[in-house]
């Protein structure tokens, strides 16, 4: 018969053993870190939940304590396709008539049409608007897409795009300014041989060719005296801009009292100044214009022969010396203008301040010129405009774009449309936001009223559970409740009559604690008392400042809620270190009690081997 001791003759399961050894040390003190855990990380969140509660009423006192509330401004107009407009706080409430006489639009220019196997260059351009320019180089044999690309990709172009429009007829040249108003008009100057394709793409405006012909008609007459200049057979309407149209007495004439009148249609002799100067809007050089100016142009060519003969008997009488002086110059002792200036010299003073002034009148006209022989330049297709707005009637606004700042103080006007005659003009009103503060208002109520909600479900006892919340007992949030109640009934002393205590804008306290509104009250107050409501809101001492500080005693930095979440968030750190330590401490007691098991079973397998041995020798 074998003798097996009772566990010897079975494995022992060590990892089993193991298991329960450790649990039984582990599990009362795992429980206390997680309950401890628990119950921290359910107050962090409870204060949390109350400073968010509290700094939202905080940021809603913001607008009230820096008068941005009662600063806001409602603007509305009679018509959005003519204008909008948006208002600062400095807009006075009022109704402005807007009449849209122009909008601002960008110059647009167009060459005539090309075939397709036209070769351009070699040459330059420089393209002009404004007071910015820039040099395209332009290579023999380039097509027009190639005069594009140059423009295009030009780094000093910053404001001139160029395309080309495949017309019936052929491909054609736009250039257009990026910028609109009359201040970036385009130029384009041409450096080309005559008869090159690329002399057609030269542009220059009504007010380069008028100012070119008062420069030397101005020339001329002081050689000649005054000239018969052409008489204008324009109407006044086609050479005055709308905006600028008047009446006989040279008042304004707003667009919707416009009409054609006899005197408007009879022929008067004009200045060439004064015409062009009037005409910077019209569209291209139209017919009338354009011959106009050719006409000027013609006396002014005419009266070149005037003075030929005087000219060449002037320079006859100084020849020798001028042929001495120009051998000096070719010798390298004189330059070109030292051996002018020293020929001239040799004249009487009479006489030389008349050959003077022909040379002045042949290089006046020289750079006039290209200007009406040359081949045929581009066409403007858009004149470059400001927009120009008429505000009640009498006063005159312009812009270079469609946006008009501050047209009224506080006010930005956007055009969109132009005023139509016959029609009233848009009005433009601006109203105090009264809406705007009687919602900022119910905010805040409903703001006090979640942290009020949100303050007793956190401290509150259950009376038939027994269930406590996670902030019950804490004199924080009975403090911080306390403080803002205190400030609703307290008055603001430095408020007007009638308007110190939140009572007298009908917002009171329920028997439940809660805020509530009369809102027939409120409505009262903000329409007969608006522009008052910052002295109860605003200032240094006013309802919302108070507000702010005292909320900031519970959510700053120092205040007794940060500190409190600060406390707990180093009690969490401490459970973390005690967990660790926990963790080791189960790890070591783990590794132990399984060498020992081990061991014991290593143990007990020898014994087994030496009593089967002994079994074995005496069962023979």
């Amino acid at each position: 018969m074998s003798i097996g001791p009772m566990g010897i003759s079975g494995g022992i399961d060590i990892n089993a053993m193991v298991s329960k050894i450790v649990d039984a040390e582990r599990v009362p003190k795992q429980q206390r870190i997680d309950n401890e855990r628990m119950t921290i990380d359910a107050s962090i969140s409870a204060y949390g939940r109350l400073r968010e509660s509290l700094d939202t009423m905080k940021g809603l006192m913001t607008n009230f304590r820096q008068d941005e509330a009662f600063s806001v401004r409602t603007v509305n107009t009679t018509d959005e396709s003519i204008v909008s407009a948006t208002a600062t706080t400095k807009a006075i409430a009022g109704k402005y008539a807007i009449d849209v006489l122009q909008l601002a639009q960008s110059h647009k220019v167009a060459s005539e049409t090309f075939s397709e196997d036209t070769k351009f260059g070699p040459g330059k351009l420089q393209v002009s608007f404004g007071n910015k320019s820039f040099d395209v180089d332009v290579r023999s044999n380039s097509k027009l897409v190639d005069i594009v690309r140059g423009i295009n990709g030009t780094s000093a172009n910053s404001g001139v795009r160029a395309s080309v429009i495949n017309d019936t007829e052929g491909p054609r040249l736009i250039l257009a300014s990026n910028l609109p108003g009359e201040k970036h008009q385009l130029k384009v100057s041409v450096e080309a041989a005559t008869g090159n394709p690329l002399k057609k793409l030269g542009y220059q405006t009504l007010q380069d060719r008028n100012n070119a012909i008062n420069a030397a008609r101005e020339a001329v007459e002081a050689v000649v005296g005054p000239l018969t200049m052409p008489e204008s057979t324009l109407p006044q309407s086609s050479i005055l801009p709308q905006s600028q149209q008047v009446d006989a007495n040279g008042n304004f004439i707003p667009p919707d009292v416009r009409q054609s009148t006899g005197d408007d249609q009879r022929q008067s002799q004009v200045d060439v100044g004064a015409i062009a100067s009037a005409a910077t809007d019209v569209l291209g050089l139209s017919d009338p214009t354009l011959n106009f100016l050719k006409a000027s142009y013609a006396v002014i060519k005419e009266a070149q022969h005037l003075f030929q003969d005087e000219k060449a008997n002037l320079e006859q009488k100084i020849a020798p010396e001028r042929a001495a002086y120009e051998q000096q110059v070719q010798r390298g002792i004189l330059t070109e203008e030292e051996a002018q200036q020293r020929a001239l010299g040799e004249l009487e003073p009479t006489e030389r301040s008349r050959l003077e002034k022909m040379y002045l009148a042949e290089e006046q006209f020289e750079q006039l010129q290209p200007l009406f022989e040359t081949e045929a330049s581009m066409i403007q297709v858009q004149a470059g405009q400001d927009a120009v707005v008429i505000l009640d009637g009498v006063a005159k606004l312009s812009s270079s774009n469609n946006v008009i700042e501050d047209a009224i103080e506080g006010v930005d006007l956007t055009l969109k449309g132009k005023s139509q005659p016959g029609k009233p003009p848009a009005e433009i009103g601006v109203e105090y936001d009264r809406q705007s503060v009687r919602s900022d208002i119910e905010n805040f109520v409903s703001a006090y009223n979640t942290f009020y909600q949100t303050s007793k479900a956190l401290s509150s006892v259950d009376p038939v559970t027994g269930q406590k919340g996670p902030l019950a007992g804490d004199s924080t949030v009975r403090n911080a409740d306390s403080r803002l109640k205190a400030i609703f009934s307290t008055g603001i002393e430095d408020a007007p009559v009638g308007l110190q205590s939140l009572t007298e804008f009908g917002i009171t306290t329920t028997r439940q604690g809660n805020l509530e509104i009369n809102y027939d009250l409120l409505d009262r107050q903000l329409n007969n008392n608006f522009n008052e409501l910052g002295d109860f809101f605003g200032g240094n001492t006013g309802f919302a400042r108070q507000i702010e500080d005292a909320i900031h005693g519970f959510t700053g930095v120092t205040g007794s809620i940060r500190t409190r979440e600060r406390s707990l968030t180093e009690q969490n750190y401490r459970l973390t270190d005690d967990q660790a330590t926990l963790d080791r401490r189960m790890e070591s007691l783990e590794q132990r009690t399984h060498n020992k098991f081990a061991a014991m079973q290593d143990a007990t397998g020898k014994m087994q081997g030496q009593l089967g041995a002994l079994m074995s020798a005496m069962g023979q």
